[in-house]
């Protein structure tokens, strides 16, 4: 897992209440449940995450972790925009 997917996983996970382990590619709305509430606070914490500014229609066409972590990466340039791992998570 990179670093984009593993920080993405942190925020789905706080944000909607998601175990960090959900299939990557579970429609997050669909097939996990998360409420259209939960939408926008996981768009500010992504911008905010990763000093992006994401296009509404991008992000609403990203509905699962993969998608996120793709749309994330291409925002950053492949990831170069990464924030630093919070202290005391060791990498995989």
């Amino acid at each position: 897992m990179n670093p984009v997917e593993h920080r993405i996983r942190e925020i789905v996970a706080s944000k909607a209440g998601l175990p960090f382990d959900m299939p990557g590619d579970a429609n997050l709305y669909l097939d996990l449940g998360v409420a259209s509430v939960y939408a926008l606070q996981l768009l500010s914490e992504l911008e905010q995450q990763f000093d992006v500014l994401v296009p509404d229609e991008e992000f609403v066409d990203a509905t699962t972790v993969n998608e996120l972590t793709a749309m994330v990466e291409r925002l950053t340039a492949g990831g170069r925009g990464v924030p630093p791992e919070p202290e005391g998570i060791a990498s995989a």
